[in-house]
């Protein structure tokens, strides 16, 4: 009963409800009340995916180099051989060289690809692990003269491990500026 009082007051003044327009003030004030339309933070992926497939190609690269000179040997004699099959130090050395050899290669890689703008971090860690190279060669020779001393593998194995260190390190390090670089630049065009 009620209902119907209500329905026919408002059939009655339907015309009366609809003459009202809020005042143009109101709608000002509805919309600096509203937020601000975010601008997306969504990264374009294809200079990602360039950088990564470059990473891949380098990675894929190393390793069939590595396979290549498995295949045609190291111009070893048949005594060497012999010496190195029975030595299961030796083997375990070059699994593990081969394992470090690709992650150095492929941290190398993500490296080349953060530090395009700055070629001059490419080229002193270059001259850093040439100098770690030489040592490790001259480690090498004492691994031949020690007949596979574990203290001189175990020496080979920390030079590998102190080039992840060090690349890691530098990896993190131009993370952390390019995503302090990408804040800036969102706050500039924020403004």
């Amino acid at each position: 009963m009620e209902k119907d009082k209500l329905e026919h007051f408002v059939r009655e003044n339907a015309a009366g409800f609809n003459t009202l327009e809020p005042p143009a003030m109101a709608w000002d004030a509805i919309e600096r009340e509203l937020p601000l339309a975010r601008k997306s933070n969504i990264r374009k992926l294809w200079p990602y995916a360039w950088k990564v497939a470059a990473a891949v190609l380098i990675f894929a690269s190393a390793w069939m180099l590595n396979d290549y000179a498995d295949m045609n040997g190291k111009k070893q004699t048949a005594g060497d051989r012999r010496e190195s099959s029975t030595n299961p130090a030796l083997n375990e050395l070059q699994d593990t060289e081969a394992y470090y050899t690709s992650q150095i290669t492929g941290k190398q890689a993500e490296l080349q690809a953060f530090a395009s703008e700055h070629p001059e971090i490419i080229e002193d860690l270059k001259k850093e692990f040439k100098e770690m190279d030489k040592k490790k060669a001259a480690l090498k020779n004492d691994l031949e003269e020690s007949n596979a001393d574990e203290k001189v593998i175990e020496a080979i194995i920390l030079s590998y491990r102190v080039k992840i260190e060090i690349l890691d390190e530098m990896l993190q390090e131009l993370r952390r500026s390019e995503g302090s670089q990408m804040e800036r630049q969102t706050v500039d065009t924020e403004l």
